[in-house]
């Protein structure tokens, strides 16, 4: 990880932070997107990962990826990164929605 985080409001009006894994602008969709961590774990003993599409300007977030491309791009990423990343391992890895 590389230890930049971000902190956001949640729908019950509490405030968290998250550490970023990475962001990333997809050509395709023309949108940005950033993929995050609680660093908690879930009832699966799997690490959560959320991931939004945001704004990098103004660090907003403008809501979740909603098509199947969108998330199998999420996914490739994250997978390159668990390859080369020898502290991670992709059993621990599972991608949740941010509700």
């Amino acid at each position: 990880m590389n230890n930049k985080k971000i902190t956001t409001t949640l729908y019950d009006g509490t405030k968290k932070e998250f550490d970023v894994i990475f962001t990333f602008k997809n050509e395709n969709t023309e949108k940005d997107y950033i993929v995050y961590t609680d660093n908690s774990i879930d009832q699966n003993n799997k690490l959560r990962i959320y991931a939004s599409i945001y704004n990098p300007i103004s660090l907003e977030f403008l809501g979740e990826p909603e098509t199947k491309e969108e998330w199998n791009e999420i996914y490739r990423l994250l997978d390159k990164i668990i390859l080369n990343k020898k502290e991670l391992h992709k059993e621990w890895i599972k991608i949740w929605l941010i509700n």
